[in-house]
């Protein structure tokens, strides 16, 4: 039993703790109203659809040739307009005149580019063959209308002058490794056998082919067989004669290794190096620009996990993304933007449903959405001492992707550091895909060997294939133009367990090839695939000396009509 002394003395020490307790609570209160009024006296609202942000908002980028604006989900129909205005008024305020999708693929954006500076083809075409990830965009109209917007404004321009629009990420393979052969083929560079047919798989590959094929061949492996390429090419950067549609071909071969790297860690190890493949090869085509123009100002629109000069999103620590790469080599002249959501959902893939903006009570979202009533704004992060301290601190974002994840909203730690300003919207509602108008030029005649006819092939324990082809390229500058012979050998468990394919030249010729036979066949899948030809002759198709009934072949495709016989297939552009 306690003493009376004791009893008092517990009760002092009781009268402490609350007395701490409740001026701890004063201090955060005071703190979260200094920081409201903070946010509130700061804040650039933005309302309506203004043609040009005001300049309060441009004053802050006064100075900067790089502008980085990061989205908190690639679903957010409003993160896309806000780029779109950004770039316009950027271009036309402060002079920028290079646009950046931060993850298209390069290799797929130089019709893109073609289209904005030459007038070249049509937008939605351009547009449509931008892949994220290996997969297609999605018929992105905001995209599209930029893209139309920058081409009415460059014919007012000298060629010298007019704005570049174009991607910078390498995670789609098949277009830079159909950029190589162009190259070689039009440089007359000679490549091994290995390297040759190596890249004429990769630039055949559907993307849902990616992981299996991975799975059949070794890093060690691709990467010696794409060696001989890199030793071959290392030197064409300084000939002369290099016009301007090679050296962006020539730029292609440059981020391959990156790009065949990341490949494995993304669809074999399921994991992300500490090595950023992907961002180091980002920013060796934002280097490659800047060598071409050397006064250029670009705005760079990605994923906000990649636009912080430090670590935003607490789940990326460890690792040195785009934004990172930018601040250490640019210094101040780069200025980072990141994006916030106070509600709402957002599109998370094609496949996918929409997703919620979800909340949390220290999510950066409901901060400024309760502080402020405008419906979108800007706020620099480091504006005082207490909002530097506040976004410092640990907190939640939302973070959305377009494989139907949902990460929202995602713990972040000195988000201050990481980003120099925050871009806010009040209501996140969906991107919503958009019909396109026309279609894509994509072909693909199909025939599956079952067990019984592959092991009447197999006794010669490899496979040859023949056949007379040719075609007419349209002369587009998407990648891709062209058309191959491919071989898919599956295992009894429908596993890929090799892979096989030859670029078809244009002429009308006898194409013949041979390949090993992969241990464990059960089935194999002949395949002539390609895209952007005007038309295409097939006659004469054997495997191992038996003859192809050409009718067996199934089509699959867009944009072309076709005319199908036992012996002859021809295929002409629709229109």
């Amino acid at each position: 039993m306690k003493t009376p002394y004791a009893c008092q003395q517990a009760g002092k020490q009781l009268l402490f703790v609350l007395a701490l307790l409740l001026a701890n609570h004063i201090a955060q209160s005071q703190g979260s109203r200094a920081v409201t009024q903070d946010i509130q006296q700061h804040f650039i609202p933005l309302s309506g659809s203004p043609e040009i942000l005001p300049p309060a908002f441009l004053q802050k980028l006064e100075g900067k040739r790089l502008v980085g604006l990061g989205e908190a989900t690639h679903g957010t129909a409003e993160f896309e307009q806000m780029f779109s205005l950004l770039a316009r008024s950027l271009v036309l305020e402060r002079g920028f005149n290079v646009v950046i999708l931060a993850e298209a693929n390069f290799y797929d954006t130089r019709a893109l580019n073609d289209y904005v500076v030459y007038g070249k083809g049509n937008a939605e075409t351009a547009v449509r063959h931008i892949r994220h990830s290996p997969t297609l965009l999605v018929d992105d109209e905001e995209a599209r209308k930029l893209a139309e917007w920058i081409r009415a404004h460059n014919r007012t321009k000298v060629v010298e002058d007019r704005v570049w629009m174009l991607g910078i990420d390498a995670m789609a393979l098949g277009g830079g490794a159909y950029n190589a052969l162009k190259l070689c083929r039009e440089r007359n560079i000679p490549l091994p056998p290995a390297t040759h047919q190596y890249l004429s798989e990769l630039a055949s590959l559907s993307a849902d082919m990616y992981e299996n094929y991975a799975r059949t061949l070794p890093l060690d492996t691709a990467l010696a067989r794409l060696a001989p390429l890199l030793r071959a090419v290392q030197h064409q950067k300084y000939k002369p004669d290099l016009n301007e549609e090679q050296q962006w071909l020539l730029q292609s071969v440059m981020t391959l290794e990156k790009a065949i790297s990341f490949l494995y860690d993304h669809h074999v190890k399921h994991e992300w190096s500490k090595q950023q493949f992907r961002d180091e090869a980002m920013l060796a085509n934002i280097k490659w620009v800047l060598e071409r123009r050397p006064a250029a100002k670009m705005i760079i629109y990605g994923h906000n996990g990649h636009m912080g000069k430090e670590v935003g999103y607490q789940f990326f620590n460890g690792y040195t993304h785009l934004g990172g790469l930018l601040h250490s080599t640019y210094g101040k002249d780069f200025y980072a933007i990141c994006t916030e959501a106070h509600a709402g959902s957002f599109w998370a893939g094609k496949d996918n449903p929409t997703s919620s903006i979800a909340q949390n009570k220290k999510k950066i979202g409901l901060a400024i959405g309760q502080a402020v009533d405008a419906p979108a704004g800007l706020l620099e992060l480091n504006a005082t001492p207490a909002l530097t301290a506040y976004f410092n601190s640990p907190l939640y974002m939302t973070f959305g992707n377009l494989t139907g994840t949902n990460y929202s909203p995602a713990s972040t730690v000195n988000l201050a550091s990481a980003f120099d300003a925050l871009l806010f919207v009040r209501e996140s509602t969906p991107k919503v895909p958009v019909k396109p108008k026309s279609a894509l030029k994509r072909f693909s005649f199909n025939l599956v060997m079952q067990p019984a006819q592959l092991a009447q092939l197999a006794e010669k324990e490899s496979i040859s294939v023949s056949v007379q082809s040719g075609h007419t390229p349209l002369g587009t500058s998407l990648s891709g133009e062209g058309a191959y012979v491919s071989l898919m050998f599956l295992d009894s468990q429908n596993q890929i367990v090799g892979y096989q394919a030859t670029w078809l030249t244009a002429d009308m010729k006898l194409h013949e090839q041979h390949y090993p036979l992969p241990p464990g066949s059960a089935r194999m899948m002949l395949t002539v695939t390609g895209s952007n030809v005007a038309e295409l002759h097939l006659a004469d198709l054997q495997v191992n000396g038996i003859k192809i009934d050409l009718s067996k072949m199934k089509y699959y495709g867009e944009g072309y009509d076709t005319s199908i016989a036992a012996g002859r297939i021809v295929l002409k552009e629709r229109g």
